[in-house]
């Protein structure tokens, strides 16, 4: 506890001169409570199109028939590959392609029309494609999320001037997002309720159409957040940035830091439903304990924003991972019982799925040293790249979950049988993944140190 005192002790005093966004204090005005909550409500399309639509389109596909479910999995598998090449062009795009005043908007409002458009197509006709047509609709339709997210969130780095400024500005970003994926995920079970025997692709246009209650929000709030320039500069050149970026260490850690957080919580998501039926015994209750695991990050969003803001973010990233690992592990030696205890642990365990809020205002105050080491601006750019370890981290939790699964012999039909086994590895695969990433975010904050 006294070394925890003295590393958050240490970090505030560090807030204002270790990280480099507060260099450009002067240069950016301070922002307003308009600006913050308008800037989170932009997010509400791509947040909407996230989590949930994984958890409902590829089942809705397979229920078509037109393809197989072997052919399901290959699909999803070949957009993720995409992204890997796609997203790092797209903030190149961004940065380096119709930059001035306001180019960060444009590129949004570019972005959201086709979305919308492939969206209505993949939930009308979606189920009926032949495998090649469904395809380029899903890259299309990737490319254009992808494209207004790293605009969004490289907006959002232009937008502040200090550490604490990030901690604000992600932080109610990261709020707003909770409470959407809350409606998100009540959508198609109020669906269910309301129209009885309503069919997977009703709940799925179910779920579509709050995206249609987020575009003209977010095109309302993108008027209200202030214009910031692109400028695009000749730099040093691609292979003196990559030597650039592979000499900064706090960059390179954030980006493991980002990898290792978003594994455990693909851990937890791809597990929660085998853990609900074998080991609480609430197979009929899984989608309501899922739900309250995102009230509870709703609730602590706010919360964590405050902390992060008062004492620093590696330290508060580090809190978050080791309260979560704490309760995983001591659910080996209690494990909940019955639907009231179940609920408590997943309002407590929601209060972990709140890593984003950590590294992408992490990275908002990188950008301005990164840039200076570059000889231009690349926050679009790195933001794809941290956006993509997101990704990777997700898909190399799924398969090293479900690998783990196969090797103790765990049969979902039979769950019972290997419920300690699985137990094992719900808890303790998010709980190594986060004290590795405890690690670096100590190696972090100690390069942090040092560059001050």
């Amino acid at each position: 506890m006294k070394a925890c005192h003295l590393l958050f002790r240490e970090h505030r005093a560090l807030a204002s001169t270790a990280l480099p966004s507060a260099a450009h204090a002067d240069e950016t005005p301070a922002l307003r409570p308009r600006t913050v909550a308008a800037y989170a409500a932009t997010a509400g399309p791509t947040v909407i199109l996230g989590l949930p639509f994984s958890v409902y389109l590829p089942p809705y596909i397979a229920e078509g028939g037109v393809i197989s479910v072997a052919l399901v999995g290959l699909l999803f598998s070949l957009t993720t590959i995409w992204d890997g090449v796609v997203d790092p062009l797209i903030g190149t795009m961004v940065d380096r392609v119709r930059t001035g005043l306001g180019a960060h908007r444009r590129w949004m409002l570019l972005a959201i029309i086709p979305l919308a458009l492939l969206l209505l197509a993949l939930v009308t006709v979606g189920d009926q494609l032949p495998f090649v047509a469904l395809f380029l609709m899903m890259i299309f339709f990737y490319s254009s999320y992808s494209l207004y997210e790293v605009a969004q969130l490289s907006w959002g780095s232009a937008l502040v001037r200090s550490p604490a400024d990030s901690a604000l500005l992600y932080g109610m970003r990261d709020w707003f997002a909770k409470i959407a994926l809350i409606l998100a995920f009540a959508a198609p079970a109020a669906a269910q309720l309301l129209i009885p025997g309503v069919s997977l692709q009703g709940r799925i246009m179910a779920y579509a159409s709050l995206f249609l209650l987020m575009v003209p929000i977010a095109l309302f709030a993108i008027r209200l957040v202030p214009p910031r320039a692109i400028i695009a500069e000749p730099g040093i050149g691609w292979r003196q940035e990559i030597r650039a970026s592979l000499s900064f260490p706090p960059l390179m850690l954030l980006f493991g830091v980002q990898f290792l957080n978003s594994f455990a919580f693909g851990s937890l998501t791809s597990l929660f439903v085998f853990f609900a039926a074998a080991v609480l015994d609430l197979d009929g209750q899984s989608a309501v304990l899922l739900f309250a695991s995102f009230i509870g990050g709703a609730l602590a969003s706010p919360v964590w924003t405050f902390l992060a803001r008062r004492f620093g973010k590696p330290p508060m990233m580090m809190a978050m991972g080791l309260l979560i690992s704490g309760l995983l592990v001591t659910t080996l030696v209690q494990e909940p019982r019955g639907l009231a205890q179940a609920m408590g642990f997943s309002l407590i365990l929601g209060t972990g799925f709140v890593g984003l809020l950590f590294t992408y205002s992490m990275l908002a105050d990188l950008i301005p040293q990164d840039a200076a080491r570059c000889g231009r601006g690349r926050s679009a750019f790195l933001f794809a790249l941290l956006n993509l370890m997101q990704k990777f981290g997700v898909a190399a939790a799924i398969a090293v979950s479900y690998l783990a699964l196969d090797l103790v012999g765990f049969d979902p039909k039979n769950g019972t049988a290997a419920a300690r086994e699985l137990h094992l590895i719900f808890a303790l695969q998010p709980t190594v993944s986060w004290i590795v990433m405890v690690g670096l975010l100590l190696w972090m904050h100690r390069e942090l140190a040092r560059a001050s």
